[in-house]
Formats: structure tokens, C-alpha cells, sequence
């Protein structure tokens, strides 16, 4: 297995005092997990993550959480057969990289999002079961 990145092991040490983050590498890129929750991905050196989303699966659009006044979320695409793809990982500002508070207010909040739909799924297959 080939090493983690810098960036990587920079975020996990940024957030060592939230939780224990760990990195695996999948999609040409490394997924960062919380007690198996996958909260922010890095890809190209390039950190993003988890958008909150509505019920309707829409991103939740807000500011108030972010410490710049402009801050405009860049969302990750990709190329797909059909033309561009998006999921709704949102790249982080690169203040957050410098800051361990900011980025550690950033990532619960994502993980609060990774929590709610993985228990949102669970009730799906729940009731389909019944």
C-alpha cells in the first residue's frame, strides 16, 4: 500500500484533539473516517468536506459557520461518460488548513451531516424490511 500524503497526515495531526481520524486511500484519492463514517475526502491535494444536506438531498446554503464573509463553497466534480459529475464534498477554505479550531468546527459539522444520513439509510432499510 503506498504511503498516506502529506496533507493527510497534516489533517489528521490538525484534528488530533477532536477525534481519531483515520485515511484510506479509494477513488484515486483517500477518504477520512470517523467511527466509520466517512466525513471529507482528499483528492489531488485538495481537501473537501461532507456537504450538509436538506431532506430533499439539496446542500444546505450557509455562511455562518465560515470565517470568511465571501466564502463561496467549490464542490468536487468529475468527468463522467455523460459530461460532469458532482458530489457534495465542498472544498475547504485554505484558512482551516492553518487553523485547528476552524477546521475541527468545519469537520463535526460534516460529520454531524455523515451521522444523519447514515441514520436516515438505516431507517430506510428498516421500514423496508417491515
Amino acid at each position: 500500500m503506498k504511503k498516506i500524503d502529506g496533507l493527510t497526515l497534516h489533517v489528521q495531526d490538525l484534528l488530533r484533539s477532536w477525534r481519531a481520524v483515520q485515511a484510506r486511500r479509494m477513488f484515486g484519492g483517500i477518504g477520512l473516517f470517523v467511527d466509520g463514517l466517512m466525513f471529507a475526502i482528499i483528492i489531488d491535494e485538495v481537501l473537501y468536506l461532507k456537504e450538509t444536506l436538506d431532506e430533499h438531498g439539496k446542500p444546505v446554503q450557509t455562511s455562518e459557520h465560515y470565517d470568511e464573509d465571501d466564502f463561496v463553497k467549490e464542490y468536487f466534480e468529475y468527468e463522467t461518460k455523460n459530461g460532469v459529475g458532482r458530489i457534495y464534498y465542498f472544498r475547504v477554505p485554505e484558512s482551516a488548513l492553518d487553523n485547528p479550531d476552524y477546521l475541527t468546527r468545519l469537520s463535526s459539522l460534516s460529520l454531524k451531516s455523515a451521522q444523519a444520513q447514515a441514520l436516515k439509510k438505516s431507517q430506510k432499510s428498516k421500514k423496508g424490511r417491515k
